[in-house]
């Protein structure tokens, strides 16, 4: 089989003698060490993660590969689709009893009752454990990170019998249209009176290797099976931190999926596996520090952001594989939009440049006898990927007169000075933006950290305006309406630069079906 160069597996983060063990180690364990069916074929589905959970406490997990796993074995109030709406997940249904203030979930009442979620012990899943679940969040003793908005906007939680049937009724503090985002999988995991332990998700936790490999044996007669045509399949988790020792891997055949973890330059030229994707809605975007003395001025932002070229970044950096970003969320989302028809955007490179130019000239920064502007610091991560991206921007903004020095730091750290306000520009990705609400937590000026995401201090009164009118709209239509009027606002102020929405992408053998939904949760692996 045809595989990279042996230099690049030398140049793995791990280091040459940690990356080569790891993989002799993988390459060495074949596929009998997988589940195998009655008739030889493969029960397990082998998949390879790029990180490993610090934990398996569903009151605690705040990393995504904890959230991840906790999709996976943990049920919630709520669950995203596959176009992100929001689902009845252990309930049997879910309403706002009073706009934005109130909510009442249905649970099916009988332990007969067949669509009542049982625990893998056979006990049924009840409001009552939903209840505790919450309860078990807001206890100071257990310090959960999660703890915030649930002990910030809960006023009253309580559980009422319905017949045969309960409910259970959370009330906010303050209208909060966008408060459900924290009742989903991977956030809130329902588990038996509130305690740290199983759930009812669509699969059952076998064995924990720390930093080593994950079993999890698949519930066939779980609902979340129910409505696909393929087998399901165990899973076998392995850890490989480094890309290239994952595409080894499934090229040999020790390794049967790799989920959103192999970079568009591995997906290229002769493969020997399928590589399955869909349209996401994760946002890269460069984030400018609105209070800074030159990005202060909407029109150097602007300028910015029209003089980068975006169809050249995406084909040389993605490998076809995103969507030009011109707003926040996409536009086939019902709060989206595609900005372009609003905005005056010239489709030419050479036109945009020339836009730009007269938009810095007018803000005041014109070019000095050696042609340059202004400095500007961009904050990376020494990611590969991410060192490219800002090698791109840093000669694309260079036509504009515009230096821009290149500073990387590891994410934590990196993340830690954006919220802080100490950075010039940065180069950042927004996972999970599945409601209309994560506009008000970014934009608005109130809501600068650590009380929310406005990390750039962007503050624009009309932006606040809207948001406010969205989180009070009596209805959904209404708020969707405002919040695209926010985006195109947004659009033409710049506080980022919107880049691209990066394609959920799937690396599997053939034959084997991984789904993933626009913001790339994990939903499960069937046998065709």
């Amino acid at each position: 089989m045809a595989l990279p160069s042996l230099s690049r597996l030398l140049r793995s983060p791990l280091g040459p003698v940690s990356a080569l063990a790891l993989l002799w180690g993988l390459l060495a364990c074949d596929r009998a060490g997988s589940h195998q069916g009655s008739h030889g074929t493969p029960s397990a589905a082998v998949l390879a993660w790029e990180n490993f959970p610090l934990t398996l406490d569903p009151r605690q997990g705040q990393d995504q590969a904890s959230q991840r796993l906790l999709a996976l074995t943990h049920q919630s109030l709520l669950k995203r689709g596959p176009d992100l709406e929001l689902l009845p997940d252990a309930c049997t249904s879910w309403t706002w009893t009073e706009p934005y203030i109130e909510l009442e979930f249905e649970f099916a009442g009988g332990p007969e009752n067949r669509a009542r979620p049982v625990f893998a012990d056979g006990r049924p899943l009840g409001a009552q454990d939903a209840l505790q679940s919450i309860q078990a969040l807001l206890d100071p003793a257990l310090g959960s990170p999660k703890s915030g908005p649930f002990k910030d906007e809960i006023a009253e939680l309580r559980v009422e019998p319905v017949g045969n049937s309960e409910r259970l009724l959370i009330r906010l503090k303050a209208p909060d249209p966008g408060f459900p985002a924290n009742l989903v999988r991977g956030i809130l995991g329902i588990t038996r009176k509130g305690a740290g332990g199983a759930g009812t998700g669509p699969y059952v936790l076998r064995e924990f290797v720390p930093e080593q490999r994950i079993r999890l044996d698949a519930r066939p007669e779980h609902p979340d099976f129910a409505r696909h045509a393929g087998r399901p399949l165990d899973l076998d988790i392995r850890w490989l931190p480094d890309a290239t020792s994952r595409l080894l891997a499934l090229r040999h055949g020790s390794v049967d999926a790799c989920p959103n973890n192999l970079p568009p330059d591995l997906l290229r030229g002769p493969k020997g596996f399928e590589v399955q994707r869909r349209p996401g809605s994760n946002l890269d975007y460069i984030a400018f520090n609105c209070v800074h003395p030159i990005l202060q001025d909407s029109r150097v932002r602007r300028a910015l952001s029209l003089a980068l070229d975006r169809p050249a970044l995406l084909q040389g950096l993605m490998g076809g594989l995103a969507r030009e970003a011109w707003g926040f969320f996409p536009p086939e989302l019902p709060f989206g939009c595609d900005a372009r028809p609003d905005l005056d955007f010239p489709a030419l490179a050479a036109d945009r440049i020339q836009k730009a130019e007269a938009l810095l000239d007018a803000a005041g920064f014109r070019r000095n006898a050696k042609g340059l502007r202004f400095i500007l610091r961009l904050h990376a991560t020494p990611e590969l990927t991410s060192r490219m991206k800002a090698l791109a921007l840093q000669a694309q903004w260079s036509r504009l007169g515009v230096e821009l020095q290149i500073l990387t730091r590891e994410f934590g750290t990196l993340l830690t000075d954006v919220m802080a306000g100490h950075f010039d520009v940065a180069s950042l990705r927004w996972t999970g933006l599945a409601d209309p609400d994560m506009l008000y937590r970014t934009f608005h000026s109130r809501l600068v950290p650590p009380l929310g995401f406005n990390r750039g201090r962007f503050s624009d009164r009309e932006v606040d305006r809207l948001l406010e009118a969205a989180r009070t709209a009596p209805d959904q239509a209404q708020r969707a309406a405002l919040s695209r009027q926010v985006q195109i606002r947004l659009v033409d102020l710049a506080p980022y630069a919107f880049l691209w929405w990066p394609d959920q992408v799937v690396a599997a053998r053939p034959g084997l079906d991984l789904q993933l939904n626009a913001v790339g949760e994990f939903q499960g692996v069937w046998e065709r």
